[in-house]
């Protein structure tokens, strides 16, 4: 049954996530974590991703001649000045398990996002001022995940109760032509195939990874849009955090490595954009409240994602989490 308590704080908690305002980038299939036939697992998570950093490209596309960076530079540089972005995601996750090792899920992102940089105008043959402010729905999955082995003791000698699963998440190309513009929703259609693994190595230690691989669609078309029928370079993700719960098993410390890389895309001709694959790799840590001595039981953690390595058309410093899931 659900504990009436920890549901407050939890309520409480996504509140003031939502007056701070945060952005991220969650897991779309969920944790390494079987759900259990008849069970309802939540889960939420936000993020604030404050813009320090722009490729140089995206300057010299911006200024021409007036940029101080060549075409050829390919380095991420600090912001011009008055250029800002800011984006806040506000993520639901809800998993239910339809039999003992197969559960379904789907995933909501609500994004706020606020802009303000230089574009070249070709119409105008000029340098001029873009500004978005916009919020809404972004792509919404869903996702099935099974739990492929579970045994304790297990392979090489571990505690593989949580187990390994293999999940299958779908996006939809259904967010209106608007979000797709002012960049809040992708515009395509989406699979992703993810490697999930918890094994412990003792009863306090314990890693939690993935692997992934997203095929990504051809943008739809959208009449004014410069990206209409891009087909988007495939992505590859990985995660591998360790962890170790002490007090009981009420507290957790986490961290470990986190990225992503993405192929080039391709103009609707089939010609290659130039310098469009990107990626990014960060260091993150987090501490985790789980009152009742069980992560699905309840719990509440605080994190930090440090990039180390980027290219992006925008890169943060460092970006600050907060999340919190409950099983019942």
């Amino acid at each position: 049954m659900m504990n009436k308590h920890f549901l407050t704080i939890m309520a409480a908690g996504m509140i003031i996530l939502s007056a701070t305002g945060n952005a991220f980038a969650e897991e779309t299939v969920g944790c390494p974590h079987n759900v259990g036939k008849g069970k309802v697992k939540i889960r939420s998570k936000v993020a604030f991703v404050q813009a320090q950093e722009c490729y140089s490209d995206e300057v010299w596309k911006a200024l021409h001649d007036h940029s101080p960076y060549s075409i050829d530079d390919d380095k991420m540089v600090d912001l011009p000045e008055e250029w800002h972005q800011s984006v806040t995601q506000i993520a639901l996750g809800v998993e239910y398990g339809i039999v003992d090792k197969l559960s379904l899920g789907v995933f909501f992102p609500y994004v706020i996002k606020d802009l303000r940089r230089q574009v070249w105008s070709p119409a105008a043959k000029k340098t001029v001022w873009k500004e978005i402010e916009d919020d809404g729905l972004a792509d919404i999955w869903l996702s099935a995940k099974y739990l492929v082995y579970s045994e304790s003791p297990g392979l090489l000698g571990l505690d593989w109760e949580d187990g390994l699963l293999l999940a299958l998440g779908y996006k939809p190309s259904i967010s209106s032509d608007e979000k797709v513009k002012s960049g809040i929703a992708s515009g395509g259609q989406d699979f992703k195939l993810v490697l999930l693994s918890h094994p412990h190595f003792t009863e306090a230690l314990f890693l939690c990874s993935d692997a992934w691989y997203q095929f990504r669609g051809e943008v739809k078309d959208i009449d004014g849009f410069a990206k209409s029928g891009w087909d988007l370079g495939d992505k590859f993700g990985y995660r591998a955090f360790m962890g170790c719960e002490f007090s009981n098993h009420r507290f957790v410390v986490i961290g470990g490595p986190q990225g992503w890389l993405a192929g080039g895309n391709q103009e609707r001709d089939g010609s290659e954009i130039e310098d469009s694959s990107t990626y990014s790799h960060s260091i993150v840590a987090k501490f985790r409240w789980q009152p009742y001595g069980d992560e699905d039981a309840g719990s509440i953690d605080i994190g930090v994602r440090m990039p180390y390595a980027n290219k992006t058309a925008f890169a943060p410093v460092v970006v600050p989490t907060i999340g919190c899931r409950i099983k019942f």
